[in-house]
């Protein structure tokens, strides 16, 4: 019930404002409506193929693997050495 009076006030605004504008329309001569949509261009976006968090895990992921290698390497090589 709240519901309808609030929406029933609303009403009588929207029928107060309606009433203050009168509506004017020519009584001779064309009518035309300028309400023409047209495209408007912009800079596109550019968007990267990779996000900035994605390339920093990938380089991490990279020096990790990096130094995996090296303490391979180094292993290789002493084991080498005592053999």
């Amino acid at each position: 019930m709240h519901l309808s009076k609030s929406t029933g006030s609303s009403c009588l605004q929207m029928a107060e404002v309606k009433s203050m504008f009168r509506e004017v329309l020519p009584k001779q001569g064309q009518l035309s409506v300028e309400d023409v949509t047209t495209m408007v261009l912009c800079k596109p976006k550019l968007l990267p193929l990779k996000s900035l968090t994605l390339e920093k895990l990938e380089k991490m992921q990279q020096a990790a693997q990096d130094t995996v290698r090296q303490h391979e390497m180094a292993e290789k090589g002493n084991r080498q050495i005592t053999h």
